[in-house]
């Protein structure tokens, strides 16, 4: 057994190795058949370049080597000659020999050496024009004052040199008489290097230099493009302007600049003391003001917004100028309406945060727990807050503008949830009868909850005259319901009385307070001076006081005097 698995083992090994001789031949065929001819291809190719292109080559070179041998011995011959003259006489013999027979090589030196050198002629001209381009040259009183790439940079620069020479020189009467201080300069087109080209205010330097004034270079200063002066030295210039700035505190949340665009541009100015300042003199000005405060003087019948319009400004403006004032002014009292202005304003920009407080909204729920007419303030509304971040503005001190950048809750708004009564009721009369009534809007809510029966109205009775209020029972026994505030309001008296019992009376404004009694002894929850909201209990019903059984008497009085209740609880 092992001997026939031996035996089978070996003859598939045998097997394996011829059939891959016969593949590793036949690949070496597939490989080296191609690889020949690619070969051959390519020696026959150099052998065709080498006969028709590189022979001339060869000629050429072979050629040149013997011009090269016929060169020397013809210079050994002339130099074994006797004079001079006789070299010259033979020169021109042997150059003519040496072209007649070694023509192609001349040629062919030729052929070589003339791209190369055209080559090189046409990258100097390329990088001698990169670097030039046509302008225009200005000469001003037989001179070449400089380069300009248009007539219209010339005319820019000689008026900032009209501008120099005539702002305060002193040197200008009027149109008609007045002296050229610059002339018209000539220009014609040239090419110039790029680095030949003048700006305005370089022309604008050389026209001064070769006018007929009195010239010195300074630094000239200008607000919001207004010339004002120049000062010999920039440094003494930057140090006034930085001095005023410095007065004026600033933190990493805030920067302090100019109002007015301020300008230092350094070249030649009229030598003479209305145009050049010492730093002294410059402070001094920058000091002025620019205007005046403006005031306006209250009259009989005066208010803010005539005011504000007969001076054409906005109250906002006036309240802001004046925060002492509010809507009432008084006769003869000086209103800011414009404040003084500096020669040069600062303005501070900086971020400020203040607290906004949100409202709290109220949100009404309908409910059959309440009776029509009541309502109940289930969660107290609370107001929320906002920290508001903005950039705020000053000019001087005063407060320009603002913008805001961030709005931040910090603390939510609670809406208010009031419960209003949907739950109509029976009332039943002294009589005994039931009977149905309507709402109609009524202003108070209903005092007694759950008191639906109304056991004396008001008004004449049988029993003792006149009745002032109206009572309340509750079905099934009243003694310990609660009573609530019939109308928000501030409570004015609380205490005994030997009719009323414990009586409780609010205020509601305009002139109206009500009145309970007949109220549970020890039942009073609120106090004199107390705040009372609507539907807001105060105390229980009870049987204080002189009654015949426990309910609650409800008055309601207008300026003093009593008046019928109904029409306040929206029934008839």
């Amino acid at each position: 057994m092992l001997d026939n698995i031996y035996n089978y083992i070996y003859f598939l090994g045998l097997q394996t190795i011829r059939c891959f001789k016969k593949l590793g031949k036949r690949l070496k065929e597939a490989i080296l058949r191609p690889l020949r001819a690619i070969t051959t291809l390519v020696f026959t190719a150099l052998i065709v370049i080498d006969k028709f292109t590189l022979n001339t080559f060869h000629e050429i070179t072979a050629d040149a080597k013997s011009l090269l041998g016929n060169t020397k011995r013809v210079l050994s011959e002339v130099r074994a000659d006797g004079g001079k003259k006789e070299r010259f006489k033979k020169l021109p013999l042997y150059l003519s020999k040496m072209w007649r027979f070694y023509k192609q090589v001349f040629i062919y030196a030729g052929n070589l050496i003339l791209p190369i050198v055209s080559f090189v002629i046409m990258l100097n001209v390329i990088f001698a024009f990169t670097d030039r381009t046509f302008a225009l040259e200005l000469t001003y009183n037989g001179e070449v004052i400089g380069f300009v790439k248009s007539e219209s940079v010339y005319k820019e620069a000689r008026n900032q040199a009209l501008e120099r020479l005539q702002i305060k020189s002193g040197e200008v009467t009027a149109d008609n008489g007045r002296q050229e201080l610059i002339g018209n300069a000539e220009y014609s087109l040239k090419a110039v290097k790029l680095s030949q080209i003048n700006d305005a205010e370089a022309i604008c330097d050389s026209l001064i230099e070769n006018s007929n004034c009195e010239i010195t270079n300074a630094c000239g200063v200008y607000i919001d493009g207004d010339f004002l002066c120049a000062v010999k030295n920039e440094t003494d210039a930057l140090a006034v302007f930085d001095n005023i700035l410095s007065e004026y505190e600033a933190d990493d949340d805030s920067s302090v600049s100019f109002v007015e665009d301020i300008n230092y541009v350094q070249g030649l100015y009229p030598d003479n003391e209305n145009t050049v300042w010492d730093a002294k003199r410059l402070s001094e000005k920058l000091s002025d003001k620019k205007s005046e405060a403006r005031y306006y003087t209250v009259k009989t019948g005066d208010t803010i917004s005539e005011i504000a319009e007969a001076c054409s400004v906005s109250t906002a403006e006036i309240f802001n100028l004046n925060p002492e004032i509010r809507e009432s002014i008084y006769v003869g009292q000086k209103i800011l309406i414009e404040k003084d202005v500096n020669f040069v304003q600062v303005q501070i920009t900086k971020t400020q945060t203040h607290t906004e407080t949100v409202k709290y909204s109220t949100v009404k729920v309908n409910t059959d727990t309440l009776y029509v007419g009541d309502s109940k303030t289930v969660v107290k509304g609370q107001n929320g807050e906002q920290k508001v971040t903005e950039l705020v503005t000053y000019i001087d001190g005063v407060r320009v503008s603002s913008k805001e950048i961030s709005r931040v809750t910090t603390k939510e708004a609670v809406d208010e949830k009031i419960q209003v009564g949907t739950k109509r009721n029976n009332y039943y009369g002294s009589s005994g009868g039931n009977y149905n009534f309507s709402y109609s809007g009524a202003k108070f809510c209903w005092p007694g909850v759950g008191a639906t029966v109304i056991s004396s109205r008001y008004g004449k009775r049988a029993l003792n005259g006149w009745h002032n209020g109206i009572d309340l029972c509750r079905p099934g026994g009243s003694m310990g319901a609660p009573v609530v505030a019939a109308e928000s309001g501030k409570v004015i008296h609380t205490g005994y009385q030997s009719m009323g019992g414990y009586v409780i009376m609010i205020d509601h404004g305009n002139g109206i307070t009500t009145l309970y009694a007949h109220l549970k002894a020890g039942s009073t929850c609120v106090r004199a001076g107390q705040y009372v909201t609507r539907g807001q209990q105060i105390a229980q019903i009870g049987n204080t006081g002189y009654v015949t059984g426990a309910h609650l008497h409800f008055e309601v009085r207008v300026n003093g005097n009593r008046v019928n209740p109904a029409p306040y609880l929206g029934i008839r």
